[in-house]
């Protein structure tokens, strides 16, 4: 599956590995074509994105790697071919062979090297530039066994072999960052391909690295092997002043990202090494453990995840959904009874109207419904920490989740904003954030007389549309609470509904930005909100009109997951 980040910084090589789990279950048997069919058929790579990156976004246009097939009987097919990432996956001159029924493995790496795949690398001493320092840094490598040849793109999980250090700077010098160079790291790796490692070589002397510049005076970031190591950083500006300290003994892990905190004062700085804060590629830091028990039945609209078992619809696009709420309950996490508790996970509620009437516009107060039935048809309210499997969004994370798998199982997703808007067909604002409404009149459930999603066409398709309420946060510094607005015969004629939540929001996993800055202090946030679908009920749309809109990430939401492509 390939998801386009909506992101426009500057590096455009980041693949991860979040979602490779999820690629490995899809079987290129599937694809097998007869004995002899595909020799004419070229070798295709559709590399696997994880999500959890950090500062960077996909493949660019042109980009290269290098590709071994590696068969069974232990026969070399294809050594360092060529490949070239165009239209979403990689290709070049290399043809299946014709035994249609042997099997391969398939390995790659990037960045692409004429004279062979490495067995050893180097990160640039000098990363300011983009095409020689910091991308070319990043060793990316993937593999996939058990390959048929196929007429479509073979899916291929890859990941960082290296660690990534991203340097946020609070500059109070009085003059700007000229550099930052962090010093006492070996800069070589030895390279195992087939094992997808790369261990620093001991024998090498080590080496001051500069860090390319993702921000003047803010941020900075740098590649580095994979290594036990006592950085000392060390900052120059641009009145010709330098300053340095040493930092503890850090243990860095291959793929992982760690942040460097900077402060730098007229004559001095103070420097703090955090652990790992998130995984640049899978390692765990986004979504469930690997003993979570998941069983696909999707032949009979089901899947069993953690004990549950969740009803499944496949929709005439070919996407298949989850028909009912999520209700898993992540590690670490407790689902609270009161609104008001940052829990980051709540139970779903029931409306109280004071004068005993349903038929009213608001509710007085909400109660929790912690019984198993209405959890069951409810689900759990999630905000964004719980839904990614306990990671922090932050200003400079938070276009990094869009496909991510969080807490979905193995193999599927939180929903896109795209993905949404191709089933409701209306979006009051742009992916990257411009205002208008944003129409498409061929998303599955799109009603022109609505202009929007119609709830009765998502119901006639089996999606089984709940509607369950929000718990609403609408910034950083509002009190949150349920939403008390109802069903009522104001807003719908289906009395069936009367006096239960009538606003519910089902997230996404992609950011809205702009994102809002406090006006007295720019540097603090006062809002970060993703793209989420909800319900519009009133006399104009009776059934239900859906869109997307957006919301604030510590709000709580209805999570429902999708399958990836395959």
């Amino acid at each position: 599956m390939f998801y386009k980040s909506l992101t426009n910084r500057t590096m455009k090589k980041s693949l991860l590995f979040l979602l490779a789990a999820s690629a490995v279950m899809a079987s290129c048997n599937k694809d097998g074509n007869e004995a002899g069919g595909p020799a004419a058929d070229p070798v295709l790579i559709n590399p696997v994105l994880n999500f959890s990156r950090a500062s960077e976004t996909n493949f660019d246009e042109g980009d290269q790697i290098g590709l071994t097939v590696l068969k069974t009987d232990g026969t070399k097919y294809a050594e360092n071919q060529l490949m070239t990432f165009r239209d979403g996956v990689f290709s070049g001159n290399l043809q299946w062979y014709a035994e249609a029924n042997d099997k391969s493995t398939l390995t790659a790496y990037y960045p692409y090297d004429e004279a062979g795949a490495p067995t050893e690398f180097s990160v640039a001493t000098d990363q300011t530039d983009q095409t020689t320092g910091y991308g070319a840094s990043d060793l990316i490598a993937g593999s996939k066994a058990e390959v048929l040849p196929t007429a479509q793109a073979v899916v291929v999980p890859f990941k960082h072999l290296l660690t990534k250090l991203l340097v946020n700077v609070t500059n109070e010098s009085g003059s700007d960052i000229r550099s930052i160079v962090l010093g006492g790291s070996i800069p070589k790796a030895t390279v195992d391909l087939a094992a997808l490692t790369a261990t620093v070589d001991g024998s090498a002397s080590a080496a001051e690295i500069t860090a390319q510049q993702v921000t003047a005076n803010r941020q900075y970031r740098a590649i580095v092997v994979p290594q036990e190591v006592a950085f000392t950083l060390t900052v120059s500006t641009t009145d010709d002043r330098t300053m340095s300290q040493n930092l503890a003994s850090a243990n860095l892990k291959a793929g992982g990202q760690y942040t460097v905190d900077v402060r730098v004062l007229p004559d001095d700085i103070q420097v703090t090494l955090s652990g790992e804060i998130s995984g640049w590629t899978d390692e765990g830091a986004i979504g469930p453990s690997e003993e979570v028990a998941f069983e696909e039945h999707l032949d009979e609209n089901y899947f069993l995840y953690d004990g549950e078992r969740y009803t499944t619809v496949k929709l005439s696009n070919g996407q298949y959904w989850m028909a009912e709420p999520m209700r898993y309950i992540p590690q670490g996490i407790t689902p609270s009874t009161d609104p008001v508790a940052d829990s980051h996970m709540w139970y779903p509620y029931k409306l109280n109207n004071a004068d005993g009437s349903e038929n009213t516009i608001n509710a007085a107060s909400a109660t929790a419904l912690t019984d198993a039935d209405d959890i069951r048809k409810n689900g759990y309210f999630y905000d964004m920490y719980a839904a990614l499997g306990g990671v922090e969004v932050t200003e400079e994370n938070c276009n990094d989740f869009e496909g991510v798998q969080g807490i979905c199982p193995k193999g599927w997703h939180i929903p896109t904003r795209t993905d949404l808007w191709n089933l409701c067909g209306l979006s009051n604002k742009a992916a990257s954030g411009e205002s208008g409404n944003q129409i498409n009149e061929d998303a599955l459930f799109y009603d022109q007389e609505y202009g929007g999603g119609n709830m009765a066409k998502f119901n006639e398709a089996g999606w089984n549309y709940v509607v369950s309420g929000v718990r609403m946060m609408t910034n950083f510094s509002a009190e949150p609470r349920y939403q008390l607005t109802q069903f009522y015969s104001g807003n719908t004629s289906k009395s069936e509904l009367f006096g239960t939540p009538a606003m519910t929001y089902i997230m996404s996993s992609t950011c809205y930005t702009p994102l809002y800055q406090d006006k007295e202090d720019p540097s603090k946030l006062t809002n970060i909100q993703f793209f989420s679908m909800m319900t519009t009920f009133t006399t104009k749309y009776p059934e239900g009109r859906i869109n997307v809109a957006y919301i604030c990430t510590k709000s709580g939401q209805q999570l429902r997951c999708v399958r990836d492509s395959q």
